[in-house]
C-alpha cells in the first residue's frame, strides 16, 4: 500500500491550510522587523549595545510575566477570536511605528513602548496557536502541523525573511516595518476566512487567578509534564539560550572568523532546522512518545561537545547541523502530546505554563553563561554544560514512572501486532492511538 505524504493530506483541509499559510507570511515579515528593528534601534540611539539589549529585553520581560495570564485568556475565549485580535493590534502597533518614523518624531522611549506591548500580546499569541491547532486539524495530523510552522518559521523568518529585510531596511526602515505591518494584515485575512472555532467551556463564575492556578496544578500534578518541564528549562537556560552570545563571540574572539561566518552559522541553524521539520512533517508519534523525545534533545545538547574541541569554522558547524533538526524533532513530539493528552479546556494555561518553564530561566542563563564563558574560556564552557544538560535527559529516559504516559500504548502495540505467519511484513494495526 502506497504511504501517504502527511503534508500533502494536511493541505487538503482548509482550516490548517489557511492558518499555515497566513502564518507564513507573517514569519517573512517578523524576520524582515528582525533586522529593520535592528538597525533602527541602532540608528536611534547612535549604535549603543546596551540600548539594543534594553529594547530585547523590553519585548521579552513582558512575554514571560504575562504568559501565565495569558494561557487564562486563552481557555476563556475563541482561539481564532484572539489571535485574529492579536494580529490586528500588531499591524496596528507596526503602522503606528511607520508614521512616526516617516515625521521624524521616533525616540527611544516610543520604541521601549512598542516593544513592551509587542511582548505582551507575543503572551497570548503563543499559547493560542498550540491551543487552537487540535481544534482545526485532526488527530494523526498534528505532528504534520506543528513541524510545518516551524518550517515556515526557519525558511521564512530565519533565512529569507532576514536577507530581505536587511536589503529593504539598508534602504529604507519605514519601508520594512510597512512590509511586517502587511504581513499582519495578510495572515488576520486567513484567520478572517477561517470557521469559526467553539469558546472553551469554563466553570462559570471561576475568576481569572483560579484559572490560572488550575492550569499550574495541573501541570503539578502530571509527572511526564513536571518533569519534562523542569529539564527543558533547565537545558534552555544553561545550553540554548545563550547560543546567540556564544557561538558569534568564539567565532569572532577566539577563532577570529569575520562577522560574514557568524551570519553563516545562523543560516546554517535554520537550513538545518527546516530540514529537520521536513522530515518531522511526515512523521508518526513514536509509541515510546517520552522516551524519543528525550533523547533527541539529549543527542542534541550533547552535540555542543563538538565545540569544546573545535579549531576551526567547519568543526563548530557540527553543532548547529546536528542539533537544530534533533530539537526540532523533539519539539514536535512535545507539542503533538500536549494537544492530545491535556484537556482541551487546559490546553490554553497547560502551554503557557510550558512557555513560561521553558523560557523563565533563559534570561538568568544568558547571563550566567555570559560570566563562566569569560572564566572558563566558551569551549571549556560548551563541555561542561553539555553533559551536564545531558543528565536529566539520560535520568527521564530511564525512569519507569515518568514513562507510565506511554504504557497503554506500548502494551496495546504489543497485544495488537498480528503473527507473523498471517503477516508476513508485520505491518502495525491502523489505530490513530499507536505511531512506530
Amino acid at each position: 500500500m502506497k504511504k501517504k505524504i502527511a503534508l500533502v493530506q494536511l493541505a487538503k483541509h482548509r482550516e490548517p491550510r489557511l492558518l499555515v499559510t497566513g502564518q507564513t507570511v507573517s514569519q517573512f515579515g517578523d524576520g524582515v522587523a528582525l533586522v529593520a528593528l535592528t538597525l533602527l534601534v541602532l540608528d536611534t540611539t547612535h549604535n549603543s549595545a546596551s540600548k539594543l539589549a534594553l529594547f530585547v529585553a523590553a519585548r521579552t520581560t513582558p512575554l514571560v510575566v504575562f504568559l501565565l495570564l495569558g494561557g487564562a485568556i486563552v481557555d476563556r475565549f475563541s482561539r481564532r477570536i484572539l489571535l485574529l485580535i492579536s494580529d490586528c493590534v500588531r499591524a496596528l502597533l507596526t503602522a503606528v511605528l511607520v508614521v512616526l518614523i516617516a515625521t521624524h518624531h521616533l525616540h527611544f522611549g516610543e520604541l521601549i513602548i512598542f516593544a513592551v506591548l509587542f511582548g505582551t500580546f507575543d503572551a497570548v499569541f503563543m499559547p493560542c496557536i498550540t491551543a487552537l491547532t487540535p481544534e482545526i486539524v485532526p488527530e494523526d495530523l498534528l505532528p504534520a502541523m506543528n513541524a510545518v510552522r516551524p518550517l515556515s518559521g526557519n525558511l521564512m523568518g530565519n533565512m529569507i525573511g532576514p536577507a530581505v529585510g536587511g536589503v529593504i531596511a539598508t534602504a529604507s526602515t519605514s519601508w520594512a516595518i510597512g512590509v511586517d505591518c502587511a504581513t499582519f494584515l495578510v495572515s488576520a485575512s486567513a484567520l478572517f476566512l477561517m470557521k469559526p472555532t467553539p469558546t472553551p467551556q469554563r466553570t462559570p463564575g471561576s475568576s481569572m487567578r483560579s484559572e490560572i492556578k488550575e492550569g499550574v496544578r495541573f501541570v503539578r500534578h502530571t509527572r511526564w509534564l513536571r518533569t519534562n518541564l523542569l529539564a527543558a528549562g533547565v537545558i534552555n537556560a544553561i545550553m540554548f539560550s545563550p547560543l546567540a552570545v556564544l557561538i558569534p563571540y568564539l567565532l569572532r574572539h577566539t577563532l577570529h572568523d569575520s562577522g560574514v561566518i557568524v551570519g553563516y552559522t545562523f543560516a546554517v541553524m535554520g537550513l538545518s532546522g527546516a530540514i529537520g521539520a521536513l522530515f518531522a512533517s511526515n512523521m508518526k508519534m513514536p509509541r515510546r512518545r517520552i522516551r524519543v523525545m528525550i533523547a533527541y534533545w539529549t543527542v542534541a545538547s550533547l552535540a555542543g561537545l563538538v565545540i569544546g574541541f573545535a579549531t576551526n569554522f567547519w568543526e563548530v558547524m557540527i553543532f548547529p547541523v546536528v542539533a537544530s533538526p534533533l530539537l526540532l524533532l523533539g519539539n514536535v513530539i512535545w507539542e503533538s502530546m500536549m494537544q492530545t493528552e491535556v484537556p482541551r479546556d487546559l490546553l490554553g494555561r497547560v502551554s503557557s505554563v510550558d512557555w513560561f518553564m521553558s523560557l523563565g530561566l533563559a534570561p538568568i542563563g544568558v547571563v550566567v553563561a555570559g560570566i563562566l564563558a569569560t572564566e572558563w574560556g566558551v569551549r571549556t564552557y560548551f563541555v561542561v554544560v553539555s553533559l551536564l544538560a545531558s543528565a536529566p535527559g539520560i535520568w527521564i529516559m530511564l525512569s519507569r514512572k515518568i514513562n507510565e504516559v506511554d504504557k497503554d500504548r506500548v502494551k496495546g502495540s504489543a497485544v495488537a501486532e498480528p503473527p507473523p505467519a498471517t503477516s508476513p511484513r508485520g505491518e502495525s494495526p491502523s489505530s490513530q492511538n499507536l505511531g512506530i
